[in-house]
């Protein structure tokens, strides 16, 4: 009897029109049963818990499961946990047809995919193409999360400050590093989004479609947040038999902090190792917190160069590789610190570091030395890989520390 009552009660919500009034934001979670555990509650408790005092924000839960008894349960407990929230209209709820589904059944595979995949990942384009679609133009915004997520506090503010730093045109934002999470688009684009993911659901996941969406919106830069203000916390992915820890790396969960108070004097850096999106060459030298270089795969040879804009005399340099909270992750596996007393000005080039003493070797992915004492102050460092390696590189800390008294 009380399942009953829980399924008029949640008849009778959805029933209601949505009001008129167009919204600043509208928060898109696409949501199916997991076989092990569902993650749906927390993700809406940390948003709603999060989303006190906000005004002009809702939240549209799209349930998209194909199963009618998981579609009967999911909306059961939603009404039971959060019916005060569906009758004031901070979340709606909606439901895929089961005619979105009918192209399903016969699908070609890509990347190589086995079957299972491809119907997981083709599926899913089209539930997201779906909630989108429903989403379009009610609102000025529309950020796309997913069910097994949680949020920092205070994350609208976040957002509308970082919205406001961005100062070139742009068609989406990203608070997340993973996925499909946390990205950010204006209303009135979203429809486009949508016939994209529906048009190629077969061919390209949700999160290789977005490139294309970005050339085409003539957006030639990512502009990630960084820390990301949106934590993967789900095991258990949707997609049958399939385990996942995902954690976002430039996250407030935990949050990366560097390791020493150092001196780190004003100084420009050259490399010659490709940056991976916006994780940019500055941070691994920067003293912020949340803040590391990460590199597609390094060859023997490249070099991460720091020329200081004044001679320094140095005591000690510390460099740290890797990921800070996963041993021995994209760290580097041979290279060799330097410094040089000389820079030659190279035309149509990098500048080069010259009279180079190397005063250390990488060691597990770490360097630490003290600086001997020289005649001539240094101007430059380069660390230089030495040792071929399949996986990324990230740098995530630079230590410089300046000698007492400049001697």
């Amino acid at each position: 009897e009380d399942g009953i009552r829980q399924k008029q009660r949640f008849e009778e919500v959805t029933a209601w029109e949505m009001t008129n009034q167009k919204t600043w934001l509208m928060i898109g979670i696409p949501t199916v049963c997991r076989k092990n555990e569902n993650y749906l509650s927390s993700t809406l408790s940390s948003v709603v818990n999060h989303l006190r005092g906000v005004k002009g924000v809702s939240v549209v839960v799209c349930v998209c499961d194909t199963r009618r008894e998981c579609r009967e349960n999911i909306k059961t407990n939603l009404t039971r946990t959060f019916l005060p929230h569906i009758k004031s209209g901070l979340i709606h709820v909606i439901e895929t047809p089961g005619k979105l589904y009918t192209s399903l059944s016969s699908l070609k595979r890509t990347f190589n995919d086995s079957e299972e995949r491809v119907h997981w990942r083709s599926k899913q384009n089209l539930d997201y193409s779906y909630l989108m679609q429903y989403c379009a133009n009610r609102s000025d915004y529309y950020l796309h999360l997913e069910d097994d997520v949680i949020t920092v506090p205070n994350f609208i503010d976040k957002i509308q400050n970082y919205m406001e730093s961005v100062n070139k045109p742009w068609a989406m934002l990203e608070f997340s590093t993973l996925g499909f999470i946390g990205k950010f688009f204006k209303s009135n684009d979203v429809e486009k989004l949508a016939s994209l993911l529906r048009a190629f659901y077969n061919e390209q996941p949700c999160d290789y479609l977005i490139f294309f969406y970005l050339k085409i919106m003539l957006q030639h830069d990512r502009f990630f947040r960084i820390p990301s203000l949106f934590q993967h916390k789900g095991h258990f992915s949707s997609m049958p038999n399939l385990t996942r820890n995902i954690t976002e790396s430039f996250s407030h969960f935990p949050a990366f902090k560097k390791r020493f108070n150092s001196d780190n004097p004003d100084a420009k850096i050259f490399t010659s190792l490709s940056p991976w999106m916006s994780f940019k060459p500055k941070f691994a030298y920067s003293t912020s917190d949340n803040e590391m270089f990460w590199s597609t795969t390094p060859r023997v040879g490249d070099h991460y160069t720091i020329i200081f804009k004044t001679p320094q005399r140095l005591s000690r340099i510390v460099v740290l590789t890797g990921k800070a909270h996963r041993n021995f992750v994209d760290f580097l596996h041979g290279g060799v610190l330097e410094i040089g007393t000389d820079v030659k000005k190279i035309p149509q080039t990098d500048n080069a570091c010259s009279n180079l003493t190397v005063v250390g070797h990488f060691d597990r992915g770490t360097v630490d030395v003290n600086v001997p004492r020289s005649p001539k102050p240094t101007k430059c460092l380069i660390i230089k890989v030495t040792k071929k390696q399949d996986s990324w590189l990230i740098i995530r800390e630079i230590a410089v520390f300046i000698r007492v008294g400049g001697q």
